[in-house]
């Protein structure tokens, strides 16, 4: 079947924004999700509308559903039994979720969590639906940092304004569609490192994941006043990533080392005055 997402290239980390039109696809490409996390010993979850139709689909695709719910590797809950479990959206209360699950699957012996989220429910205009945005940009520092986690939103763009899917676009850093697959090598990836404490980024800065980039260096600083980031992965950044990595050690809030610049962002970060910038060090 042509369209397909490639979602099962999706790891440990990433944080896809998944725009869909076509449910049969939609059927396929989660199955094949929940198939490589069963494969990899990730316990994984389903959160959104009729958890009990996407099990079906789950079995018709070969997905052995008894024994996977059977054994705690998989789950399905309803958006109101996760994103809304207060009776509203609380970006607050939702990363809790997060770190519950997070810490009862460590103490499971899973390798990570795979995460499907239908954010349908978002399209009802609950209350606090508001805050989705700057809630999926936060979350990659947060959650999806440390690696443990892989997380696709599903989006229906059926049921979404283009332009406010355009802006939820930008707070993920991976997307895939039904003409865009999943490329693990163009998207930006982020993981917290911690000797030297810092950040390993790969892929492609740009546009279309600038707000989660800024989401995840305003918080360099959060933990160690000392700070590198490894940037030798980095294919491709545009100006205003770079400038984002600049303003960042002038904040005054910490020393930041770059290392691995290539040089092309070597250029970039010299155009934005890193030299001038103190608690700055930059390294080819």
């Amino acid at each position: 079947m042509s369209g397909l997402p490639l979602l099962d290239r999706v790891t440990l980390g990433d944080h896809v924004c998944w725009t869909v039109d076509d449910d049969a696809i939609r059927m396929q490409a989660i199955a094949r999700f929940v198939r490589a996390g069963l494969r990899d010993r990730h316990r994984v979850l389903y959160c959104g509308d009729d958890p009990e139709t996407v099990l079906e689909g789950l079995r018709r695709h070969g997905v052995d559903t008894r024994s996977a719910l059977g054994a705690g590797d998989l789950d399905a809950l309803t958006a109101e039994d996760s994103y809304l479990a207060g009776g509203s959206f609380d970006p607050a209360a939702t990363v809790e979720i997060w770190h519950t699950a997070v810490t009862a699957a460590r103490a499971a012996g899973y390798r990570g969590i795979r995460v499907v989220g239908d954010m349908t429910w978002a399209s009802r205009r609950v209350p606090g639906a508001e805050h989705l945005s700057s809630y999926e940009a936060n979350i990659n520092h947060l959650v999806f940092a440390d690696g443990f986690v892989a997380g696709v939103c599903a989006y229906d763009r059926r049921r979404f304004d283009p332009l406010y899917l355009r802006r939820l676009l930008w707070a993920h850093p991976g997307a895939a569609g039904s003409e865009m697959p999943f490329d693990p090598d163009s998207s930006l990836r982020m993981r917290r490192v911690r000797q030297p404490w810092g950040l390993r980024i790969s892929g492609e800065a740009d546009l279309s994941n600038r707000d989660a980039l800024c989401a995840v260096v305003k918080h360099l600083f959060d933990e160690h006043p000392d700070v590198t980031v490894d940037v030798s992965g980095l294919r491709f950044a545009d100006i205003a990533a770079a400038r984002v990595l600049v303003d960042v050690a002038a904040s005054g809030a910490g020393r930041l080392r770059l290392t691995g610049c290539a040089p092309n962002l070597l250029r970039l970060l010299d155009f934005h005055g890193a030299s001038a910038v103190e608690a700055l060090t930059v390294e080819a």
